[in-house]
């Protein structure tokens, strides 16, 4: 998880999307326990451990979550920007002895993962969690990413950042935003839908997109969180997990209804 505030806090709804992790990777071990090699690829993985907004309480971060299954894994990719938050990340796995497991890399995600998917053998089980703060994962990265045995677990951010690409006017549309979007969806078809989709459907409609076209890619199973909202109420973002395998659906299906059975958020 690549974001949180400069004061290193999260809020409930970033916490609730940790569950998710929580839940999947032990079950993603246990279903590719015969394979050689398995994988795990954190692309924003911030410092690791954060604040709780509001109970000032210790969370762990998707990189401490992942630390705990360390040795099950053949190597962890852990990739941030920011240099201080790589040096948490040092910290962090020399305290857990994980220094021969993981690999940290400092960098934009869109230039690293291509690197880091060149060391991993294409049928090797992989998975990959995208959680960015915005439109930060460009489509060419999902294609490289889709050349390998993985599944990929995305924020999409469409009330986060995606929205303000889009005004109602779409003539007040900067050139900048275009840019932006194009690189996100990796079409303009997102432009189409845009200037001929009443606003109120136009999220379902650009969702719809982004992971038909995943299913293009050869992600076969999908599945898409509820929205998550602050505690404010206001829509913030859906979790989207795709794969190739029906075992991955079926384990996702079933902390999907986990997560359900404990969290308030709805489309």
């Amino acid at each position: 998880m690549g974001y949180g505030s400069k004061e290193n806090t999260i809020g409930q709804w970033s916490i609730d999307k940790l569950a998710f992790l929580e839940r999947y990777i032990p079950n993603y071990l246990l279903a590719t326990k015969k394979a050689l090699e398995r994988y795990y690829i954190d692309a924003f993985a911030g410092r690791g451990e954060w604040i709780h907004r509001q109970t000032g309480e210790k969370v762990a971060g998707s990189a401490s979550i992942v630390l705990r299954y360390a040795k099950e894994f053949t190597k962890i990719h852990l990739c941030e920007l920011e240099e201080d938050r790589v040096e948490d990340l040092r910290r962090l796995v020399a305290e857990n002895g994980a220094s021969d497991k993981v690999a940290i890399h400092q960098g934009d995600a869109n230039r690293l993962l291509p690197f880091i998917m060149k060391s991993i053998h294409r049928s090797a089980p992989t998975f990959v969690f995208l959680d960015p703060s915005g439109d930060h994962i460009h489509w060419s990265t999902i294609q490289t990413l889709s050349k390998w045995k993985t599944e990929l677990f995305i924020l999409y951010p469409y009330n986060m950042t995606l929205i303000r690409y889009l005004p109602r006017d779409p003539e007040k549309q900067e050139p900048f935003k275009k840019e932006r979007l194009n690189l996100f969806f990796g079409t303009d078809e997102w432009e189409y839908i845009y200037r001929n989709t009443p606003r109120r459907y136009l999220h379902f409609e650009l969702l719809d997109l982004y992971t038909r076209r995943l299913k293009e890619l050869g992600y076969q199973y999908c599945n898409i969180s509820k929205c998550f909202k602050s505690t404010t109420g206001q829509k913030l973002y859906y979790m989207i997990w795709v794969g190739k395998h029906k075992a991955g659906k079926d384990i996702m299906n079933w902390v999907y209804k986990q997560q359900s059975n404990q969290l308030s958020f709805d489309l």
